[in-house]
């Protein structure tokens, strides 16, 4: 009884941040769900291992390890999670209320998710932790097992990073314009 009050705690605190973090990883909404799913399944099974007060950033460890090993079963495929374009029709109709917009928000995402693609693995997971999920420094040590300041510095890294390919000359976006 304890254990299923404890699970159900976990879950409705933890799935929607479990999900975001999988669907920025992975690129697409199914992959996501199937992430978010097999998290709370090891959740369950490992739950008397879990501390409460250390279950956020087991979790979203347990998740990135799980997003991990889908990308490394995709590499061996045909294509890559970044370049689904799943996800750029995710986005519900409102927020775009003509298709010229959609147009522009769509070449936007795709050259975000592009940049996003060309970080280093562990650049990529603490700047989504960090700017997606909201997780603060001390979570994302814990959750990747780094030091505090190795989490300031790839945060730093990644977000130079993204500056440079994100404002790079608009030749990147120019092969969309012609």
């Amino acid at each position: 009884m304890i254990r299923e009050l404890e699970f159900n705690f976990l879950c409705r605190r933890h799935c929607d941040e479990i999900y975001r973090f999988a669907r920025s990883f992975l690129g697409n909404s199914a992959d996501a769900e199937d992430a978010t799913q097999e998290v709370l399944l090891r959740l369950w099974k490992c739950l008397p291992k879990v501390h409460l007060f250390h279950s956020r950033a087991w979790i979203m460890q347990m998740t990135r390890n799980y997003c991990l090993d889908q990308i490394r079963r995709r590499s061996r495929g045909v294509i890559q999670a970044w370049q689904s374009e799943e996800v750029l029709q995710d986005q519900p109709d409102a927020l775009a209320p003509d298709p010229g917009m959609q147009a522009d928000a769509t070449l936007i995402r795709t050259h975000i998710n592009s940049a996003l693609a060309k970080l280093p693995e562990l650049h990529r997971s603490v700047f989504i932790l960090y700017e997606v999920n909201g997780l603060r420094y001390h979570e994302i040590a814990r959750t990747l097992s780094l030091p505090l300041n190795s989490v300031k510095v790839y945060l730093s890294r990644a977000r130079h990073k993204l500056k440079q390919l994100l404002t790079a000359p608009a030749s990147c976006l120019n092969q969309y314009i012609e």
